[in-house]
């Protein structure tokens, strides 16, 4: 009997490609495990409006790890114009597999390594070793979505915001989309634990949180507030603050000044 079950997602196109490839390598290092396929992907939204199947979940939650490849998204119109004959009309809405995976097994940091390795010809720079921490769950791709708007929420975003709702005007809710940015404070303080904790294991002197508080005051202004509270607890490392904008003509001109980045969902997409 193999020593760990692996689900196995391929997924939608290169995503086949890159799976094999990891097979092979996992093969010629002598992994023990027996590995369960999973369907995943735009065939299962196509054929059953759902491109991440219960049967998927079940299986998830009898393996040990899983490894997953890619899959083909589309826009709310053109996903819906897929669904084959008998689906369409019936109003399925497609949501991201990889946004449930996330959600389903709270799998709340995302965690993207770039390391340059010495002799490599197509190297950027030979000094480059940084890591991206993502907060995954939560921010602008929670999938709190309303378009139309419904009255209730304009309602109370008039009582809220008057000043900014005025600038919309007269704007009927059905031209009126709205995507919320929802932070939790554990959800900031896990993400920022978590980037302090790899920096204080693998020896790295700065971590550096990436947000725009100075435009998006409240989510951002509270993953800042928190970091400055954690960073506390850590000392000999330091606490970089760094504007998302700011942060990306960093990484291209600078890149080998920084160590951790942390950031929320969508700036560590970015």
């Amino acid at each position: 009997m193999a020593k760990y079950r692996i689900g196995w997602m391929p997924g939608d196109g290169v995503g086949v490609d890159v799976m094999e490839a990891a097979r092979i390598v996992l093969d010629k290092l002598g992994f023990d495990a027996d590995y369960v396929h999973g369907d995943i992907g735009w065939e299962f939204w196509q054929t059953e409006a759902n491109p991440l199947p219960g049967r998927t979940i079940e299986m998830l939650n009898d393996v040990d790890a899983a490894l997953f490849g890619a899959i083909t998204s589309m826009p709310k119109e053109e996903a819906e114009a897929a669904l084959i004959p008998e689906l369409k009309g019936t109003g399925k809405v497609y949501r991201s597999p990889i946004v449930r995976l996330r959600q389903e097994f709270d799998l709340k940091t995302n965690l993207r390594p770039c390391k340059a390795y010495a002799g490599n010809p197509l190297n950027y720079r030979d000094d480059l070793d940084l890591v991206v921490f993502r907060q995954n769950t939560e921010g602008l791709y929670m999938g709190v979505e309303y378009h139309p708007l419904p009255q209730e929420i304009r309602d109370a975003f008039i009582k809220s915001h008057p000043a900014q709702m005025r600038r919309i005007g007269e704007a009927a809710n059905e031209d009126i989309a709205v995507s919320c940015r929802i932070f939790t404070r554990k959800g900031c303080q896990d993400i920022i634990r978590d980037g302090f904790e790899y920096a204080r294991k693998f020896g790295y002197k700065s971590v550096t949180i990436v947000e725009k508080p100075n435009v998006i005051r409240e989510t951002s202004g509270l993953m800042i507030r928190e970091a400055r509270k954690i960073a506390k607890d850590y000392t000999g490392i330091e606490l970089w603050e760094t504007n998302i904008d700011a942060m990306c003509m960093w990484l291209i001109k600078n890149p080998q000044d920084y160590g951790v980045l942390v950031a929320s969902n969508m700036f560590g997409d970015i």
